[in-house]
């Protein structure tokens, strides 16, 4: 196990700048296959958010959300969660396809297959960071300003990336034994969007059994979400949030070290499952 960790750790420290340059590949790549290019980066999400917003905000006329004594407009408290999964949602369904994707330049040449899941979670940081553009002009605009708080994100983002390099290892390998592994990633992901409280608030789970709630509170991505929307608009700091953080953690880790031992195990047949 230990071997199999510092295997991936080591080939991702070493190929940081292989990592940035197929991240930076892919992403002009992207560009140049549109006229329109970086607009698509803004707008893509942007049409998304209003789509949200017109179905839950003025079709189901969702109330504004009060949580820790602090009541936000749900516009901007759904914006607060749906950031987030702009950035893992496509981390997740594109890191399960990261090797697979590849075999044209793994089968012609050694090459370190562990760092593939980091290319593609690196290409969805600009499309996070155009997004956190367009939030912060929004947020602006709507009296929410900038404060130290707002700092903590760059933690949270850790947190993001972690875990999306972490399931993408164990998904892009599972997949390569089995095609039927993306579909079943991507069937989940529309699941997981109405799992989790992202669109909806977790008080309205209050009267739901214990362990129900235990369960929703135990989702990575809900850690994640949270932790976004604190910064935006409660201020409680990393510590409030301590048993969501446990969880996380553990769960990242576990994740972490499965897939650190599938492509420590699986480094030497990916082009025998072509």
């Amino acid at each position: 196990m230990l071997k199999s960790i510092k295997y991936v750790l080591h080939e991702n420290f070493t190929n940081l700048f292989r990592i940035y340059s197929i991240s930076k590949y892919e992403l002009l790549g992207d560009m140049r296959d549109s006229k329109l290019g970086l607009f698509w980066n803004f707008a893509h999400p942007f049409i998304q958010v209003l789509t949200y917003w017109f179905a839950f905000g003025l079709v189901f006329n969702k109330k504004d959300v009060t949580m820790y004594n602090t009541t936000v407009p749900y516009i901007f408290w759904m914006l607060g969660g749906m950031v987030v999964w702009f950035l893992i949602s496509p981390c997740i369904t594109n890191g399960c396809n990261a090797v697979f994707s590849k075999i044209n330049v793994i089968t012609k040449m050694k090459f370190p297959v562990s760092i593939l899941p980091a290319t593609v979670v690196l290409k969805e940081l600009f499309n996070h960071l155009c997004l956190m553009i367009i939030l912060l002009v929004i947020f602006l605009f709507g009296g929410y300003h900038p404060t130290l708080h707002w700092l903590e994100l760059f933690y949270y983002l850790i947190c993001a990336i972690i875990f999306s390099v972490s399931l993408s290892m164990t998904t892009s390998v599972l997949n390569m034994l089995a095609r039927d592994t993306r579909k079943l990633v991507l069937a989940l992901m529309r699941l997981l969007l109405y799992l989790t409280p992202i669109l909806w608030s977790m008080d309205q789970l209050s009267h739901a059994p214990k362990f129900i709630i235990f369960i929703m509170k135990a989702n990575p991505i809900y850690y994640i979400v949270q932790g976004y929307r604190d910064c935006f608009f409660y201020h409680k700091g990393l510590i409030f949030y301590s048993n969501s953080m446990i969880a996380f953690w553990a769960i990242t880790l576990v994740l972490f070290v499965f897939g650190s031992c599938m492509m420590y195990k699986f480094k030497h047949k990916f082009i025998d499952l072509i």
